[in-house]
């Protein structure tokens, strides 16, 4: 028998006129079950919740202490690096170009002779001319020519200054052989890198 049952017995004697009988009740009650929790059991949940509370205050501490260590990381690093200043151009417009109407005149009539031997040779500077600025306008029409200089003479193109490249170099040379006129091209262009 458990120590929270407890038996009850009544014992009912009913006379009626005649007849007597006895009714014997035998019952058991179950009171309210004790906790049974030992020492032992208490001081271990004691333990685990202490145990618990210390891991929690642990991983709030560290983690503040992470972000306290960030924040001041961060501040140190801007007011060590100077601010970026960007400074936007404005962007530029196409000169506007007026053209004044032109006086209502004849155009002179230029009648031109042949010109005499000696002067023959002056033509042939003319021809060196415009050979060298077709040629300087065909090289600056790549970027990676800027640093070429040339010149003709007698219908010979000499090459001068520096390129990234011997194809660059090479790709230079061609660009004035293919100009009409020119017979040879000395080139003393010097590759850099």
């Amino acid at each position: 028998m458990d120590s929270n049952e407890e038996r009850v017995q009544k014992h009912v004697v009913v006379d009626s006129p005649g007849q007597r009988s006895e009714v014997l009740t035998e019952r058991t009650e179950r009171g309210p079950r004790e906790s049974r929790s030992s020492a032992g059991t208490i001081a271990i949940i004691a333990i685990l919740a202490i145990t618990a509370i210390a891991a929690i205050l642990y991983i709030v501490s560290n983690r503040n202490a992470n972000e306290s260590a960030n924040r001041n990381a961060n501040l140190d690093v801007a007011s060590q690096a100077p601010p970026t200043t960007v400074v936007q151009q404005p962007a530029q417009q196409a000169p506007v170009i007026i053209q004044q109407p032109a006086p209502a005149q004849q155009a002179p009539v230029i009648i031109q002779q042949p010109a005499p031997p000696g002067q023959r040779e002056n033509t042939s500077a003319n021809d060196d001319a415009n050979m060298q600025d077709i040629a300087t306008k065909r090289l600056n029409e790549n970027p990676d020519m800027a640093g070429v200089v040339m010149t003709v003479n007698d219908a010979r193109a000499v090459l001068t200054g520096t390129v990234n490249s011997a194809a660059t170099k090479a790709k230079a040379e061609q660009i004035v052989k293919a100009v009409r006129g020119v017979k040879s091209v000395d080139n003393k262009i010097v590759v850099s890198g």
